[in-house]
């Protein structure tokens, strides 16, 4: 809000402000500055989706079907007017609530159009189209369109690609606000993967040097832009690898420079239909394919750009169903991506389902059919003005006619604005009541648990978070991403471990009375784990339930109930079974008759035994890693929330505590004290596996805490999560923290 600096007291100091309170306001909230000049709880507002009413564009049918979005309340759609000889033509759309109307067709080339891509431009305020000229010789061509009112006008067409027959798969065409330019990825001549500049002048547009990304064979080629480092990026399937890659590009003027090449998928035949936007609430680039090998089903995988690095998480299913003309859209509204699709496993509806992202991992959310017909071509465009998306497509149920609808996308709405941040409260203020807000220039001293020096910035739902991306070892909306079947080696599993890099899993079965080591190509992804070998540990104790290791490998702790004992084994090659050979034994059958589970602190001075009879933790020190100078010291009881334990965990310096169980929840313990028990308390923050396992019975967690790995006896296999699920913004900074109670708010006006 610009005239915010007139309403508060000029000057620095403490600058307290009593403001009539619009809505509750709690004691420590942050307040925004509403129209009306009232103090309002920042707070979020549940969007339920919406899909507007059909409204035909093209009669009579056509193809190549593309959409742009627009900063007003207009969008242009660009296709093939296949009763019109092909044609490639255009239409404005206007969006008023959920509703689009179209203005008249207008022609951009008298001749076959094909391959039609489209983008738009904030900056400029113009279209760039591009497409395979039918009538020059299927020559790459492109022409800028301009919108006035419910018109489009074009500028003069101009060939940038001279090859004849071969231009395709230009869908998207995006601006680099940085260079000032446009920049797009083809297939160019013998099936190579190919990207072009241009900038625009007027409406003339003028073209860098084609730059050739890949000669092998390629298909299905898509473009992005990754606004928050000013980078296209590249994505495309090569036919004689088998591989989906990606790449950023560096663009100077109307040049272009390819960088490292990353493969996103691989296998047979795969990434097919390939579409991609960037979510930049979560800051991930996000791609949706196909995956031909697996009978053309939907994917999506989120990749991180970092200058040129692009680092990828885990691909994920959309659903067990063929699916065709993928389309992916970020919707700024309500920040979130939406991936829309025709559904072959339902009639080939078209249908959309929302995105959400922790750290590098989509899950998806509701589905809903937008059109209950085939919807080929489908393709989505963002209308900043109307804060909606406008899907365009070929609606077989109507004879194949252009088609447009609004969609409402489904989600979350702030009334935080970049503007509207006014200050914290003081105490707490009734609605319509008067009452303090600390402005620009003070402190609020109603916080609670801050870091002395870490700035802290209001977050969209009203909460105040220090300035992370993600926190590691969080379980509070932790996301299942895949799991890795065990039962060809252990029927009733109990326990699992790694070693500090993830290339190697151990999982200890009662059935089999030993210990199954795995060997895992990547570290800590379970999908490329393989079985290489076992140790029988049935001469110590045929119930073994626990496992744990030091940090070199070279000494295995096994926990048992046959005789209530920590068995200590020494390995000549670290994390090799092979080489294991028992050791020695603890008795804890005095803390314990039911050890379930056994874990270290981070240098071996600290033992922990999670008992099933006391249905509690029991705590001893020790030489490092030595066993024989165990001493018991302190328990903690887990009986409030889990009445038979059977894993624990802990993050990297023992300030929290996991326990799973039959409960099939993992529940979170905070000790203000690292790895000393006697400080613990349930942090009221759990997680539920019955989805996955109903027969819970070990928890592990990669080195940097990203990724928690449950296994059970019901399913056999271990279950792979997400652990990042809560990435903070840092859009709104409100101020710095120089108590642990306290905030120095920030001058925010000037």
């Amino acid at each position: 809000m610009s005239n915010l600096a007139d309403l508060l007291p000029a000057g620095g100091g403490q600058n307290n402000t009593d403001f009539v309170a619009d809505g509750t306001i709690t004691s420590g909230a942050p307040v925004i500055l509403t129209a009306a000049g009232k103090a309002a709880p920042v707070a979020e507002s549940s969007v339920s989706v919406n899909v507007g009413a059909e409204t035909v564009f093209d009669a009579g049918g056509n193809s190549n079907v593309r959409a742009a979005g627009g900063t007003g309340n207009t969008c242009l759609i660009a296709y093939q007017d296949t009763p019109n000889s092909a044609y490639g033509t255009a239409i404005v759309g206007t969006i008023s609530g959920t509703s689009i109307s179209f203005g008249s067709e207008a022609i951009f080339e008298s001749a076959g159009t094909y391959n039609i891509g489209i983008g738009y431009s904030s900056a400029l305020d113009k279209y760039l189209i591009v497409y395979y000229d039918n009538g020059n010789s299927g020559y790459g061509t492109a022409v800028v369109a301009t919108i006035s009112g419910t018109s489009v006008t074009f500028g003069t067409p101009v060939v940038f690609y001279s090859v004849a027959g071969v231009f395709n798969y230009a869908h998207r065409v995006v601006y680099d606000d940085t260079a000032g330019a446009f920049v797009f990825g083809f297939m160019g001549q013998s099936n190579n993967c190919s990207a072009i500049a241009c900038t625009v002048s007027g409406t003339v547009p003028t073209f860098g040097s084609t730059l050739v990304i890949s000669s092998t064979q390629t298909y299905d080629v898509a473009t992005i832009y990754e606004s928050s480092q000013g980078k296209p990026v590249i994505g495309w399937r090569e036919n004689g690898t088998n591989t989906a890659k990606s790449c950023t590009l560096t663009v100077s003027g109307t040049s272009l420079t390819a960088n490292t090449i990353y493969t996103f998928s691989s296998g047979t035949s795969t990434g097919s239909g390939l579409k991609g936007d960037y979510d930049a609430a979560a800051d991930r680039i996000v791609w949706a394919y196909q995956m031909p090998s697996d009978s053309y089903y939907g994917y999506a995988i989120c990749g991180e750009v970092s200058g040129n690095t692009i680092t990828y998480g885990t691909a994920v299913k959309i659903k067990s169903a063929a699916t065709e003309y993928l389309s992916v859209t970020y919707d700024f509204n309500v920040t979130r991506t939406i991936i829309g699709f025709q559904d072959v496993g339902n009639s080939n509806y078209g249908t959309i389902v929302p995105v959400t992202i922790s750290g590098s991992t989509p899950s998806y959310g509701t589905e809903t059919v937008i059109n209950p017909a085939g919807s080929s071509f489908l393709q989505g465009g963002y209308v900043t003005g109307a804060k909606k998306i406008v899907y365009a497509f070929v609606d077989a149920g109507n004879s194949s006619e252009g088609t447009g609808l609004v969609l409402t996308s489904p989600g979350n709405l702030t009334n935080l604005t970049s503007t509207n941040l006014l200050g914290i409260a003081s105490g707490a203020i009734s609605d319509t009541a008067t009452g303090t807000i600390n402005t620009w220039g003070s402190r609020n001293e109603a916080q609670t648990g801050l870091t002395i020096g870490s700035d802290y910035y209001v977050q969209t739902d009203g909460r105040i978070e220090a300035g992370v991306t993600s926190i590691a070892f969080d379980i509070s909306s932790a996301t299942y991403t895949q799991n890795f079947d065990i039962s060809s080696q252990a029927t009733i599993p109990q326990a699992i471990a790694f070693n500090p890099t993830g290339t190697k899993m151990f999982i200890v079965d009662i059935a089999g009375q030993d210990v199954n080591e795995y060997a895992l190509s990547t570290g800590f992804d379970v999908s490329s784990a393989s079985y290489t070998q076992n140790f029988s540990v049935a001469s110590q104790d045929t119930a073994p339930t626990g496992i744990s290791f030091n940090a070199a490998g070279t000494k295995m702790f096994v926990c048992g109930y046959t005789n209530d004992n920590v068995y200590e084994y020494t390995l000549s090659s670290g994390f090799n079974l092979s080489t294991a050979s028992y050791a020695q034994a603890l008795d804890v059958s005095g803390q314990d008759t039911l050890p379930k589970d056994v874990v270290f602190n981070t240098d071996g001075t600290k033992m922990f035994v999670l008992g099933g009879t006391g249905e509690d933790v029991n705590e001893y020190t020790l030489s490092a890693y030595d066993i024989s100078t165990a001493s018991f010291v302190d328990s903690f009881s887990v009986a409030s929330q889990e009445s038979a334990p059977d894993g624990i965990a802990f993050n990297t310096d023992g300030t929290k505590m996991f326990i799973v169980g039959n409960g099939d929840t993992v529940f979170q313990y905070n000790l203000s004290s690292g790895f000393d028990v006697s400080t613990a308390s349930y942090a009221s923050i759990s997680f539920s596996v019955t989805s996955q396992e109903t027969g819970p019975t070990g928890i592990a967690f990669s080195a940097d805490g990203t990724k928690m790995f449950i296994v059970g006896t019901q399913g056999d296999d271990v279950n792979q999560y997400a652990t990042t699920a809560n990435s903070f913004s840092t859009d709104h900074l409100i101020g710095q923290a120089i108590t642990a109670t306290q905030i120095n708010i920030k001058d925010y006006t000037g």
